[in-house]
């Protein structure tokens, strides 16, 4: 059929477990650990990110901080900032899983 996408074939493998596609999850920023709603909708199954949402709390939250921190910090080196915001991150994906 002309200008369909091809969909991706999944699995399903033991005890009810699957593979989303790499393809699928980079879309998404999916990453290990992350929740997925499953629905059942006129026979077809709809997986939706519970993630996102979070994510983009979070986002706006970083900003936030950084806005309000900005001046006080303004002499650390970029390397010294991007390591500190590393840590955070994982405290905060070790806390949600």
């Amino acid at each position: 059929m002309k200008g369909e996408s091809k969909m991706p074939t999944v699995k399903i493998l033991r005890n009810g477990q699957l593979t989303l596609p790499a393809k699928l999850r980079k879309a998404l920023d999916l990453k290990e650990g992350d929740l997925l709603n499953a629905e059942l909708e006129e026979n077809k199954i709809i997986l939706k990110p519970l993630t996102v949402i979070e994510r983009d709390k979070i986002r706006k939250r970083f900003f936030q901080l950084v806005e309000e921190n900005w001046k006080k910090n303004k002499d650390l080196k970029p390397k010294e900032v991007e390591k500190i915001v590393k840590e955070e991150m994982e405290k905060v994906r070790k806390k949600a899983k």
